[in-house]
């Protein structure tokens, strides 16, 4: 089952929230108020089924996002990844096989992290920027290992919480309530209630675009390059 809260989230909450804080700010949070952004990131995939239907829908309405991939999934659809790639979509790295990355050795850190790097490099020719850790779990000791590789981290700002949700109208309500300029949106393109996630996304840019926002991907910023 897919999960995002645990004991060990809960009691790293501040912590998560201060790191993306600290690590987007340079980046995007110096939007300005007539500026108004926002970061579409979907989590998880690529899948089989609700991966292509997000790109159909990113496609027609002339939106861009950034997909946090599993390096597994990379391998198995290939062609996803270059298609992500083509229709100018951010490629990040979201682990090789979604495990929590903490109370785990450096060098199973670095191993995973690597194997997503060449197997996104693999399908598309590009080395991703982000790392997005799964569940948005991490420490400061990961945070320097990552960082170290060349990857900032990427967290979230507003959790639709659509891995769980039974109807578009949870997530569509989600990003109402919690998006302001410079916001980055947690969605899933690789979970099952992703089926909700692509049902909700033609409402769920329609309001931002009735609501003045221009979609981005995350800034091309790569940490030691």
């Amino acid at each position: 089952m897919h999960k995002h809260k645990n004991p060990i989230s809960i009691a790293n909450a501040f912590l998560i929230l201060i790191t993306a804080i600290l690590i987007m700010t340079v980046s995007i949070s110096n939007v300005s108020a007539q500026t108004k952004n926002v970061y579409l990131t979907f989590d998880d995939g690529p899948s089989k089924f609700y991966t292509p239907q997000i790109l159909n829908i990113l496609y027609r309405e002339h939106v861009k996002a950034t997909f946090f991939v599993l390096g597994y999934r990379s391998e198995e659809f290939p062609t996803t990844i270059r298609r992500m790639h083509v229709e100018g979509h951010e490629i990040g790295n979201h682990g090789y096989y979604h495990q929590y990355i903490v109370n785990k050795s450096k060098s199973w850190l670095e191993s995973d992290v690597s194997k997503a790097d060449a197997a996104i490099r693999a399908a598309c020719g590009v080395k991703p920027i982000y790392f997005r850790p799964p569940g948005g779990i991490i420490n400061p000791e990961d945070l320097e290992i990552v960082q170290k590789m060349g990857h900032p981290i990427a967290l979230w700002t507003v959790d639709t919480e659509d891995w769980k949700a039974k109807s578009k109208e949870s997530i569509i309500a989600a990003v109402k309530s919690g998006t302001r300029p410079g916001a980055i949106i947690l969605m899933h393109d690789g979970v099952s209630g992703s089926r909700y996630t692509v049902q909700a996304l033609p409402e769920v840019i329609q309001y931002l675009k009735a609501s003045g926002y221009t979609f981005r991907i995350l800034p091309r910023h790569r940490i030691n390059p």
